[in-house]
């Protein structure tokens, strides 16, 4: 007879669905896209007259933006839905954030996201409180933020 054993956070997640790895990916490299568009428009006196080239670059610019925001809501879901899987297991707010460092970090030694100095951890940790407490305060009966809409 074989007696089950405990698990360490590290070793729940060997092995991401590729969706995750794929929203995180698309996210980080849109996130980059963005930030260059930003900063090409920002070399422009937007006060001024705008001339074709200014207008052509803040329409890229908005393009990019919009990109962005949509991976950014695509991998916040599958953020969302690890969350609320661990909120199911009746999984604490500090093993939920471990469990969530522990993802991002295998995306990080899997290739999926390249090393950011944990700008990118670091958002998706607030995400994962956010959608933690979201949770908890759906859960709660009498909680103002649950009161319906007049």
């Amino acid at each position: 007879m074989v007696l089950p054993q405990r698990v360490t956070a590290a070793a729940d997640f060997n092995m991401l669905p590729p969706v995750v790895a794929s929203a995180a990916a698309r996210y980080q490299r849109l996130k980059a896209i963005e930030k260059e568009h930003l900063a090409l428009m920002a070399r422009h006196n937007l006060l001024a007259d705008w001339s074709d080239e200014v207008t052509a670059t803040v329409l890229a610019a908005r393009e990019r933006i919009h990109e962005a925001r949509a991976a950014r809501e695509e991998f916040r879901a599958q953020v969302r839905e690890f969350v609320q899987a661990l909120r199911g297991a009746n999984e604490s707010l500090p093993s939920v954030l471990r469990h969530t460092r522990s993802m991002i970090h295998l995306l990080e030694s899997t290739g999926a996201i390249a090393a950011d100095d944990g700008w990118l951890e670091a958002e998706v940790l607030e995400w994962a409180i956010e959608e933690f407490d979201g949770a908890l305060s759906r859960s709660l009966p009498g909680d103002p933020r649950q009161a319906p809409l007049k």
